[in-house]
């Protein structure tokens, strides 16, 4: 039996519901598509870019299941100090029998797109830390390069949220529309369509169209609550 812990990073403002939370959560599984927890993705949601060839040379001995679940953990007990240096957000993590598997996306700049050179440093850092190569594959996040997941108009303002209702798609196989209240991540960012920044969540959004990109997380309530990266309103 293969054990793998699942890290899903949902990063949802204060008073987002339960399974919000600032910190990674994880959900064991037996495969990562079994993985069940209470958070999805939008079908419509920005995939990850293609992975980045394996950083494992073949002829460095695969460690066992339990070596890479340890190197997992340790690495992410260390992520703060991985962020603060590389400007990564952990997207998500997982170890299976043969590899550790892991997404990042940029941290605070969240549209830039990493130079080759900054990725190989990254994994360089992951290795010193581990004390060794290990299998590896790693994917980049790239955000706002699709389609906005979330598009409707603001319906209300609650707690540095905004309820955006879809009103011409309808949620799943109810009658009810497309509902999700969407906050920021904690660099996410609000502008308008010229890209001025939106500085204040109140009132004089509700009437507003919006498109929200988000972290690709969804807490599974109605309305849904999400964070977003990226939020543009008209």
């Amino acid at each position: 039996m293969r054990k793998i812990a699942l890290m899903l990073v949902a990063i949802l403002l204060s008073g987002c519901g339960a399974g919000a939370s600032d910190q990674p959560a994880a959900a064991p599984s037996d495969s990562p598509s079994s993985a069940k927890a209470s958070f999805s993705t939008p079908s419509d949601a920005p995939s990850p870019s293609a992975a980045v060839p394996s950083a494992m040379s073949s002829n460095v001995p695969t460690p066992s299941p339990n070596g890479l679940e340890a190197i997992q953990n340790l690495l992410t007990e260390q992520w703060e100090t991985l962020q603060e240096k590389h400007a990564f957000q952990l997207q998500l993590v997982y170890s299976t029998e043969k590899a550790v598997i892991m997404t990042i996306r940029p941290y605070g700049d969240i549209e830039r797109e990493p130079t080759e050179e900054e990725v190989e440093a990254f994994k360089s850092d992951l290795f010193e830390l581990a004390g060794k190569p290990f299998p590896l594959e790693l994917s980049v996040w790239k955000c706002c390069k699709n389609e906005p997941p979330v598009t409707g108009k603001i319906k209300s303002v609650e707690n540095g949220r905004v309820l955006i209702v879809n009103d011409n798609k309808k949620n799943g196989n109810s009658d009810d529309p497309e509902a999700f209240w969407v906050g920021l991540s904690a660099d996410g960012k609000m502008i308008d369509r010229d890209g001025e920044a939106i500085l204040s969540i109140d009132e004089t959004l509700v009437g507003r169209e919006a498109k929200a990109w988000t972290t690709g997380m969804v807490n599974q309530s109605y309305p849904g609550q999400t964070s977003a990266l990226k939020i543009v309103i008209e």
